[in-house]
């Protein structure tokens, strides 16, 4: 069967990725990432937008072009167009040095080939000697791309005995990074979401999943990590994956219900299985993305969802679900306290980081405590309460190190914490002095769970090792993998301790073991040109069909895009004329943006479809089996889409694979 190549919704995550400027690590001795002050706005302000860099992630020695597209209303030239890289503001070129059109827009370029591993800041900054603008940047610059050293071609699922310090079981997943692992409380059962799979294990084999789901059109590697969380008993799993929030049983991978919404970093699930929550990305200007969504899971539709000007990174149940707590990102950098009653939140927080995210939070069984982890400047770990906005304690971690790793003891009374220096801390909630702290040497630590009882911490990172460290014993034990430790969950009962290796956290940082290591590069290496990217993604989209048949680009998804997002923006200028709201600029950009690319691509599937061969007319029977081709494939049993055990027997056998 021809593979199912989704464009739309690639198109969405790309689109979205390359105009969030989200800076995900500040670091003191780096000026590059530092908060810039915002640029006074004029009428004369010429535009930049599109502004990313290509490939989005990969190998040192690579060539990486950094490129956004300057525009002016009365066209005007530009007097400079220059990107701010790594602290250096420098001239950029003109990709095609005839083009000077620029009331329609020229893109300009820089090209780097770097030969160290370690984080890129940049922005764009353009003038037209009356008015000056940027892209790629909120309160501090954009970062990448993702560099490794490796190849990252060896990701797997393992479980290790906690009490013999050794790996016992393990499951190669290859290139598939893994977003999410979960264990139920006595370790029998194993969830884990990977770029484009959700496994459930009976442990401790590994050998093959009880089940699996496939997303076919999901890509590997990408700034929204998903997830996976699982009730006490195994019988329900939610997991994140692509632009749904997926919620299934125990004995089969047909999930109870797909929820749609923006790509979400992290999920949860009440102890027993009643309810769930979410946390996703999304833009400010959007009052249906950025949001920390909650559901009763008997039931499809939320219960209530809460919109911030931030990604929520973060999202944490109390055991019963009566309260759901959540982190934020740029440029909102709040921790939020609800309660499953309502969205109006119980606690909302003062910014508690100057320009990056607050990467996690976590809430006590009973609710009543939650520990959040952050940047540092004024404290990395954080202690709230149920009652006030103020921490009770914070605890500033040493040369600002950022905390990305954190967890809480269902008693509320331990915290782990891990840094970016290799620093590992355990608190007792009754102070900010640590109870114990270890010292990893020359990593950054990404990946952290604490056992329910604060008995002992694993944690992982950039070394592509976990280490285990006992409460009260300074020696810790190691256990070797061959990528980085991205995903850590202790069981309960502690019986087993699960690991998924990945990428990075976020898409756009880079884990820099070696970070002053310089690479020779003999040879530069080449990616595939950008424009090729584009075209692969617009002309291998075909819906999956019968066997060595066509199938026709979804031009018609494409033309609905292009009127939906023209008559938008037409109604969008209309309020503006009747109530006299201010223009925003952001939101005619992309709805404009979305405007020409959808008929841009509506026009490229008109000539792709009108230029392939015919198929021989169908069968009824032919007819039946592929009369929702969009939809027949993707596991989810649809019968309001026409889709029965007889048309979809792969969506509906009612059975895992």
């Amino acid at each position: 069967m021809k593979k199912i190549l989704l464009f739309l919704p690639i198109f969405f995550f790309i689109f979205t990725s390359i105009t969030w400027a989200e800076v995900k690590e500040y670091t003191p001795d780096a000026p590059a990432g530092r908060m810039i002050p915002k640029l006074p706005q004029t009428p004369n302000d010429p535009e930049l937008f599109n502004g990313r860099v290509y490939p989005f992630w990969g190998p040192v020695c690579q060539r990486y072009t950094y490129s956004v597209i300057y525009k002016d209303k009365e066209g005007r030239p530009p007097e400079y167009i220059q990107i701010y890289f790594n602290g250096k503001m420098i001239d950029m070129e003109k990709e095609n040095p005839e083009d000077n059109d620029y009331k329609k827009g020229v893109r300009y370029e820089y090209k780097y080939v770097p030969n160290k591993l370690g984080s890129n800041f940049y922005y764009f900054e353009a003038s037209n000697g009356l008015g000056k603008v940027r892209d790629s940047i909120i309160d501090s610059p954009d970062n990448g791309p993702v560099l490794f050293e490796s190849a990252f071609d060896k990701n797997e699922i393992a479980l290790i005995d906690p009490n013999l310090g050794q790996k016992v079981a393990s499951f190669p997943t290859k290139e598939e990074w893994i977003g999410g692992i979960a264990l139920s409380d006595d370790g029998k059962y194993l969830a884990a979401k990977t770029s484009k799979h959700i496994y459930l294990f009976a442990t401790p084999n590994l050998e093959k999943p009880l089940w699996e789901f496939n997303c076919e059109p999901c890509m590997i590697g990408g700034d929204v990590k998903g997830g996976v969380a699982i009730s006490g008993d195994g019988e329900k799993i939610i997991a994140a994956i692509g632009n749904r929030v997926l919620l299934f049983e125990r004995k089969n991978n047909q999930p109870l219900w797909a929820y749609e919404t923006d790509n979400s970093y992290n999920v949860a699930i009440s102890r027993d299985g009643r309810y769930a929550g979410a946390a996703t990305a999304g833009e400010e200007s959007n009052v249906n993305s950025n949001l920390l969504i909650f559901w009763e899971t008997k039931n499809q539709k939320p219960l209530w969802q809460y919109h911030s000007s931030g990604n929520f990174h973060d999202v944490s149940l109390s055991q019963d679900g009566q309260f759901v707590a959540g982190s934020t990102g740029c440029p909102d950098r709040k921790f939020y306290l609800f309660s499953r009653q309502s969205n109006e939140p119980l606690v909302k927080t003062d910014q508690l980081t100057r320009d990056s995210p607050v990467h996690r939070a976590k809430i006590s069984a009973d609710g009543l405590l939650a520990a959040v982890g952050s940047e540092s400047d004024g404290g990395a770990v954080f202690l709230f309460s149920q009652s006030s906005s103020k921490p009770i304690w914070q605890f500033p971690t040493p040369n600002g190190s950022s905390v990305r790793a954190l967890n809480f003891t269902p008693d509320g009374n331990y915290i782990g914490a891990a840094t970016f220096l290799g620093d590992v801390y355990l608190f007792s909630k009754e102070n900010n002095q640590p109870l114990d702290h270890w010292q990893v040497q020359n990593t950054a630590l990404g990946g952290l769970d604490i056992a329910d009882d604060g008995s002992f911490i694993a944690t992982g990172g950039i070394d592509n090792k976990v280490h285990l460290f006992e409460k009260g014993v300074q020696t810790g034990k190691e256990i070797t993998f061959n990528e980085y430790v991205e995903e850590i969950d202790i069981a309960a009962n502690s019986k087993y301790v699960a690991v998924g290796t990945g990428g990075s956290v976020y898409f756009f940082e880079s884990f820099a073991k070696d970070e002053g290591k310089v690479f020779p590069c003999p040879t530069i290496i080449e990616p595939e040109p950008e424009s090729e990217m584009w075209g692969q993604l617009m002309n291998g989209g075909e819906f999956d069909g019968k066997e060595g048949e066509p199938v026709k680009l979804p031009g018609m998804l494409t033309g609905f895009g292009f009127i939906g997002s023209t008559l938008a923006l037409g109604i969008y200028f209309l309020i503006i004329k009747l109530k006299k709201f201010p223009k925003n600029k952001i939101i005619i950009i992309i709805l404009a943006t979305l405007s020409g690319l959808f008929l841009i691509t509506s026009i490229v599937f008109a000539i792709l479809n009108k230029n392939r061969p015919q198929t021989q007319p169908q069968t009824g029977a032919e007819q039946k089996e592929v009369a929702n081709p969009g939809v027949c494939g993707n596991e989810l049993c649809e019968p309001s889409l026409g889709e029965t055990k007889e048309s979809c027997p792969k969506d509906c056998s009612g059975g895992g694979d």
